[in-house]
């Protein structure tokens, strides 16, 4: 079966590299549009918003690479089910794009020519699989879930370039004559949301680094 696993890697490797292309793609899409508009000053940021969607989004990608390295097939499975949970993450529908690889990829993991005896190595490699999707998962529900609504101003600083002043949420924008621009933005992530986000997500691709290296006859 070396003809099978080789397959399945190199289809893995093109997976990975399909889903990260992807994630690039859609989160660069409201760049590309205009966020708020043309001419609309966005508001301030921690990390701006299309990089964390991009890492988050490309977080398949780093899955179903360590899976094809290994030959992994739990792990497959893993950065399938993740790809087509995010496919419905965007309301307009932009992420759709994803079903198709993450169907594939659960399909590598699933596929009868790799199918081995059950054993207590190959239970714990599937539950770490269920755990590395669990913590997939929950990278992506941290950042959003702490989110908060941000109000600001921002005046022309003096290379011209905006400087944000933070202000409480009191439900109306006052602007004095020197501020360009204003608003309250909901949602926006949180230095603490980020970094529990980051670990959950790096845990994911590290407990998928530790499963067990099949690279041997299938």
């Amino acid at each position: 079966m070396n003809a099978a696993r080789a397959r399945r890697r190199r289809l893995g490797f093109v997976l990975a590299a399909t889903i990260a292309m992807l994630a690039i793609a859609v989160a660069a899409f409201p760049l590309i549009q205009g966020a708020n508009g043309p001419g609309t000053l966005d508001g301030p940021a921690i990390v701006p918003r299309p990089i964390v969607i991009a890492f988050l989004l490309g977080l398949p990608a780093g899955l179903a690479a360590i899976a094809a390295l290994r030959d992994s097939r739990a792990m497959f499975v893993a950065a399938g089910v993740l790809c087509v949970l995010q496919s419905i993450v965007a309301f307009s529908g932009v992420t759709l794009a994803f079903v198709l690889p993450g169907i594939v990829l659960v399909g590598l993991g699933l596929e009868r020519s790799s199918i081995e005896p059950a054993n207590p190595v190959r239970r714990r490699e599937w539950l770490a699989g269920a755990f590395v999707a669990a913590l997939g998962v929950a990278a992506w529900v941290v950042p959003f879930a702490s989110g908060e609504t941000l109000c600001w101003v921002a005046k022309a600083g003096p290379n011209g370039n905006p400087v944000y002043t933070l202000i409480p949420d009191t439900g109306t924008i006052s602007l004095d004559l020197d501020d360009i621009a204003g608003g309250c933005d909901g949602g926006v992530f949180t230095l603490q949301g980020l970094m529990v986000g980051g670990v959950l997500a790096i845990g994911s691709l590290a407990m998928a680094g530790l499963s067990p290296d099949r690279r041997r006859p299938a």
